[in-house]
């Protein structure tokens, strides 16, 4: 139909992918093919702008939640597929590309722009990439506290050669941060940021780390407890 316009997807048999494979990539995705696949059905109605055609088997068929044939069924099968990947490679990519968007969907073979229109026209797609975006951001808050707060060990290296032990380090300016974000003082009057990029001499450094820690206890437990009372 004219005016109407598809992206190009490489046609994928799910069923030669094999279902150890299928498997295996809906873990790293934290959601199955067959989910993914059901809501594409259920948004055919969101294209209707796009025209309408009664053959199951033509891309604009409009009919939420009807099995497709042919054409259209390949196609929305092969999306399903491509989203998968994406969730996948984005959410349990390799540790040097983990939660790296750009990793997602190079690696799964699909342009940024069908990723950016598949988000815009699958609201459970979109949802989903949602999760994964807040996961990092957890995973960074939780790296920037234990840097911060925990300390991490650093080589000592004596004349330019390790010597095999270990010193604990901390980050004042990550701390500053993770508190700035935790509690809203702290954003404006407590710590402030010297011209050099130093933290202020004068905070107690250990006092915020001790805080910081009760406060996140706090949170978590608190946290534990909603989700004991909503089961």
């Amino acid at each position: 139909m004219a005016g109407v316009k598809i992206e190009p997807l490489p046609p994928v048999d799910v069923a030669a992918v094999g279902e150890e494979t299928l498997r295996e990539y809906e873990r790293r995705a934290g959601v199955t093919f067959s989910l993914l696949y059901e809501s594409i059905k259920q948004d055919r109605v969101r294209f209707a702008d796009r025209g309408v055609d009664n053959d199951p088997e033509s891309l604009v068929f409009c009919l939420p939640g009807v099995e497709a044939v042919g054409r259209l069924w390949r196609y929305e099968q092969t999306k399903a597929y491509y989203m998968l990947r994406i969730l996948a490679e984005f959410r349990d990519g390799p540790p040097e590309a983990k939660f790296s968007l750009r990793y997602a969907y190079v690696t799964a073979g699909v342009s940024r722009g069908a990723m950016a229109t598949w988000r815009n026209e699958h609201p459970l797609f979109d949802s989903l990439m949602e999760d994964v975006q807040q996961e990092m951001v957890d995973t960074m808050r939780a790296e920037a506290y234990r840097r911060s707060v925990v300390g991490h060990d650093e080589p000592l290296v004596h004349q330019g050669v390790k010597t095999g032990e270990t010193v604990k380090k901390f980050s004042d300016s990550l701390l500053q941060f993770t508190l700035m974000g935790y509690d809203s003082k702290f954003r404006s009057k407590e710590v402030n940021l010297a011209v050099s990029g130093q933290l202020n001499t004068n905070v107690n450094i250990e006092g915020l780390r001790d805080r910081l820690a009760q406060r996140l206890q706090a949170a978590a437990k608190s946290k534990a407890i909603r989700e004991e009372s909503s089961d």
